[in-house]
């Protein structure tokens, strides 16, 4: 019988609500691999699932057992934590163990804030960059497919590139000899900024003529107590010895 293909599952996102509201974050690396045997990731014809039966007649579960020292013991189809960072990311290889020293890497997935995901393999990620690349190159290529211009004895092929409108009233306007919009437009502009700036001339001569017009004060209070004082000091001089 044919060994059937690889399920491709990267498109899948998975996550069990019941087991994080039991058990609360994966704080540890064995609870994070309790939580990936529930995937539809997980092969249950893998080494992890022979050792947790194992496990569960001998010694009633898990708790306490280095799952990847045990492995070792496998020959075969395998899962282990490659890297984790609780609770918020953690790392699984697929392995193919052939001895307790050598094993191969077959693929990898995370676990990222409880949710499980099937990771990317290089191939499939240039596949899909370069097939993005050739897309956008097509498509480009026959939009000046169809802009290309018609080919003729005199101008061979010819691209008749349109300026714009602005260009093209300025272009008018100089052939008939009148100023461009934009030159109207400035000027107007600097004669609006010449009258302001005369309008305020004007206004700050008529306040120096007012400030000049201005009568002073009939009564000043402190030149008053100043004489005062000098007329006390000289009805009572002081007296120095000799």
């Amino acid at each position: 019988m044919a060994d059937q293909p690889t399920l491709n599952l990267s498109h899948l996102q998975w996550r069990a609500p019941e087991f994080l509201l039991a058990f609360g974050s994966l704080s540890t690396p064995q609870l994070a691999m309790e939580y990936f045997s529930l995937s539809p990731f997980f092969d249950k014809a893998s080494n992890n699932a022979q050792l947790r039966m194992q496990m569960m007649f001998s010694r009633g579960g898990m708790e306490g057992v280095d799952e990847e020292a045990e492995l070792k013991r496998f020959v075969g189809l395998e899962f282990v934590i490659a890297y984790s960072t609780p609770p918020d990311l953690f790392i699984v290889h697929k392995r193919n163990r052939t001895s307790p020293t050598d094993s191969t890497v077959l693929g990898a997935y995370y676990i990222l804030n409880g949710n499980v995901y099937q990771a990317p393999t290089l191939f499939e990620v240039l596949n899909e960059r370069i097939l993005t690349s050739l897309h956008a190159l097509s498509t480009s290529f026959d939009s000046l497919t169809a802009l290309k211009p018609h080919w003729t004895p005199s101008k061979l092929y010819t691209w008749d590139i349109k300026p714009s409108s602005q260009a093209s009233n300025a272009l008018a306007a100089a052939a008939n000899g009148e100023p461009a919009a934009e030159d109207t437009a400035m000027r107007r502009d600097g004669a609006a900024e010449g009258a302001e700036q005369e309008k305020g001339a004007v206004a700050a001569v008529k306040e120096e003529d007012e400030e000049t017009e201005r009568p002073g004060e009939a009564f000043n209070p402190l030149l008053f107590r100043a004489l005062q004082d000098v007329a006390r000091t000289l009805e009572h001089p002081q007296v120095t010895g000799a």
